[in-house]
């Protein structure tokens, strides 16, 4: 059964993964959003207590007041209205008294303060009732006191104002402080949910990517599998599908090279037998005009299966041909090469050039021997008549170097990535008129890269190339 995610395609995973990243600030936004309501909320309530509170201990401080004066008018006048205004006066402290018992439910000593006050004022009220000759003296301390609870009432009031203000104001900034702490964790989260979905969504982008330049690397051995979105899978399947269809036309192709060239050697070294016993005067001693046709067919049959052992080559190095380190005399292989190249074209006047350190460095044998053999034949072909080929080889701390110089027609800029490609013949070729099959420098990138080495070109058009080969270090026990 498919895994749950295989079941979408990649925008719907993309889309799924951005909202999933902006989750934590979507919850902070939400809990900010409603955090600040309800503190809004209170706030307002707050004022409204505020202003509800204030209301009601001024009128209680007018209204105490307005007792004060009526009680002392009374006194002095004996007036019985002034002693109704007292008492509807007193009627309007219990109003406003009982508004204020409300807003100061949670403060004991504010009721306590309007309990005085209405006792203090009921005091006052039966003195002015009952005494009918009542002094000031008799009537100052329970107005003194009334006036010194209403103060202490005003101040109470204040002081709860105050303390109202200052809770409002601690759990704003508790708020506050809480939303920053959140905001501080979910940018975190946000930031690795998007690190994760973002990993998630590419990681099969990134595969692909891999299994195609794989395939244009031609690694065709390695099957593609690739797990994720749908539509990313589809493409895999389509991928795996194309890469067992070159492989299957690769293994044919070798397949072919190896049935033809097998087939070609056979009949091919009959030919070379045959030229050189017509050379040496068997059956019988060739004529002066018949010396040049057998010069041909010799040279070209030499070609052909230099052609033929080239492709062998090629097929090998091009699929991974086993290396095992060795001791290799590089100084006698040069050697091999150069009268190898010099009795082919016994004509072309060619000076040699061979210096290096020591005669022996360590590498697979047969790699160097096509590496060494396909750069120095590559360098007499182009090389002019009388013409200098230097071959030099260092020993380096992490490895050795080799390096091959010509004083040829050198190459195109635009033509030194696309030398080493298999058949690839260039335009210094054409223009010269060099025999060439294309095949040499490839089998010489395959063979350094099988080797683990670096090769590098340096050319300058009319003055030659140097092939610059770097080698890392190995022991002569020591596989690759």
């Amino acid at each position: 059964m498919k895994p749950l995610l295989s079941r979408f395609t990649l925008l719907q995973q993309w889309a799924g993964a951005t909202l999933l990243a902006i989750l934590p600030l979507l919850v902070a936004v939400s809990y900010a959003a409603v955090a600040l309501q309800e503190q809004t909320r209170s706030q307002r309530q707050l004022v409204q207590r505020m202003d509800a509170l204030a209301s009601h201990s001024a009128a209680l401080a007018d209204t105490l007041r307005e007792m004060v004066r009526s009680a002392r008018q009374y006194q002095l006048l004996r007036d019985p209205s002034f002693l109704a205004l007292y008492g509807h006066k007193r009627e309007a402290l219990r109003t406003h008294g009982g508004a204020l018992q409300g807003l100061l439910a949670e403060d004991g000593r504010g009721d306590r303060l309007l309990a005085d006050i209405a006792v203090t004022a009921d005091e006052v009220h039966q003195l002015l009732a009952a005494v009918p000759a009542l002094t000031s003296e008799q009537l100052t301390e329970p107005l003194r006191r009334l006036v010194a609870l209403g103060d202490h009432l005003t101040q109470n009031v204040d002081r709860l104002r105050g303390a109202a203000v200052q809770e409002g104001e601690a759990n704003f900034s508790r708020i506050f402080e809480q939303l920053l702490l959140f905001t501080m964790l979910a940018l975190p989260g946000t930031l690795l949910l998007l690190i994760i979905g973002t990993y998630r969504v590419s990681r099969p982008i990134w595969r692909l990517s891999q299994a195609i330049r794989a395939l244009g690397q031609q690694q065709w051995q390695t099957p593609i599998a690739i797990s994720g979105p749908a539509d990313l899978v589809a493409l895999g399947d389509n991928l795996e599908w194309m890469r067992q269809q070159v492989e299957a036309s690769d293994r044919q192709k070798n397949a072919f090279i190896q049935h033809v060239t097998h087939e070609l050697k056979t009949p091919l070294a009959a030919i070379i037998e045959a030229g050189n016993l017509l050379r040496d005067g068997v059956p019988a001693p060739p004529r002066v005009e018949q010396l040049p046709v057998l010069e041909i067919l010799t040279a070209n049959a030499r070609n052909l299966n230099n052609l033929i052992q080239q492709l062998l080559n090629y097929n090998a190095v091009s699929h991974g041909l086993v290396t095992h380190c060795a001791a290799v005399d590089i100084r006698q292989l040069c050697e091999n090469c150069r009268h190898s190249l010099a009795a082919a074209e016994p004509d072309k006047v060619v000076g040699w050039s061979l210096a290096g350190d020591g005669d022996q460095v360590h590498s697979d044998p047969r790699l160097l021997e096509m590496i060494v053999r396909n750069l120095l034949g590559n360098a007499f072909q182009f090389c002019s008549s009388p013409g200098v080929i230097e071959v030099e080889w260092r020993l380096l701390d992490d490895g050795w170097r080799l390096r091959v110089t010509d004083n040829g027609p050198g190459i195109d800029s635009d033509e030194l990535e696309a030398i080493f490609t298999p058949f690839y013949k260039g335009r210094t070729g054409l223009r010269h008129r060099v025999p060439k099959n294309g095949i040499g420098l490839a089998i010489v990138k395959d063979s350094v890269a099988l080797l683990k080495g670096s090769i590098r070109v340096v050319s300058t058009p009319g003055q030659g190339a140097t092939f610059e080969l770097h080698f890392p270090l190995q022991r002569a026990d020591q596989g690759l």
